[in-house]
C-alpha cells in the first residue's frame, strides 16, 4: 500500500489516504513519530501496527484527562475507560505503564480516599471498607488502611456529630424518644459505625437537644 496524502483534520488527527483506497486516522504525535511521507509503502502488518498505537495513545490520553480530575484506583480506572470499548488488552498496556510511572497506586488512593470521607463525610469503619470494595481495593489494603484510621476504633465525636445532624432532621416528627434512638442508630449503623458506637451517640445527643 502506498500512501497517496496526508491531510490534518481538526487540531489532532491526520487523515492518510492509500492507493488502495484505504483510509488511516492517526494522531498528530503517532503520524509525526511515524515519519511517514507522501508515497511511502505500508505492509499489512505496519498498517495494524499503527492502528494499534493510535488506540493505544488514545487510551493514554483518556487515563491522564480522568487523573488530572482525581485520584483513581486501578479498578475504577479500567472500568471508565473499559466504557470506551478499548480492547482489555491495550488496556492492561496503558494500566500497567501507568502504575509502573507510580501514577496508579491503589494503597495511596485508598489512604487519600479514607482520609476525605471520615474528614467530610464522617464515615465509620464499616462504612469505609465497603466503598472501598467497591472501587476493587484489595483486602490486605483496606485492612491497612482501616488499621492506620481507626485504630482506636470508631471516632464518637464524628458518631455525635451525625447523630445531631439526624436529630435536627427528625426534632420536626414529634416522635417519642424511643423511635428517635432507633432512627438515630440505624442512620449511625448506615453510616458504618459499629452498634455500640451509635447507641452511646444517640444517647450523647437525645438528652443534651431535647431539654
Amino acid at each position: 500500500m502506498k500512501i497517496l496524502r496526508a491531510v490534518k483534520k481538526g487540531n489532532s488527527d491526520v487523515k492518510i489516504e492509500l492507493d488502495n483506497g484505504d483510509v488511516l486516522y492517526l494522531s498528530y504525535e503517532i503520524f509525526f513519530k511515524s515519519g511517514l511521507r507522501k508515497n511511502d509503502e505500508i505492509s499489512s502488518d505496519r498498517f495494524s501496527l499503527l492502528v494499534e498505537e493510535n488506540k493505544l495513545f488514545h487510551i493514554k490520553q483518556k487515563a491522564y484527562r480522568l487523573l488530572s480530575r482525581r485520584i483513581h484506583s486501578e479498578f475504577e480506572l479500567r472500568q471508565k475507560l473499559s466504557q470506551k470499548e478499548y480492547s482489555r488488552y491495550l488496556i492492561d498496556r496503558v494500566i500497567d505503564e501507568l502504575s509502573d510511572k507510580k501514577y496508579l497506586n491503589d494503597y495511596e488512593f485508598a489512604n487519600q480516599f479514607a482520609d476525605e470521607n471520615i474528614k467530610n463525610k464522617l464515615w465509620g469503619e464499616k462504612k469505609l471498607i465497603a466503598e472501598l470494595y467497591k472501587k476493587g481495593i484489595n483486602k490486605r489494603i483496606i485492612s491497612d488502611v482501616v488499621l492506620d484510621k481507626f485504630s482506636e476504633g470508631n471516632n464518637l465525636d464524628n458518631a455525635d456529630q451525625l447523630a445531631t445532624k439526624k436529630f435536627k432532621q427528625l426534632a420536626y416528627k414529634n416522635l417519642d424518644r424511643q423511635k428517635l434512638m432507633q432512627k438515630i442508630i440505624t442512620f449511625l449503623l448506615g453510616k458504618g459505625y459499629d452498634f455500640e458506637t451509635a447507641k452511646r451517640a444517640a444517647e450523647n445527643v437525645l438528652p443534651k437537644l431535647a431539654d
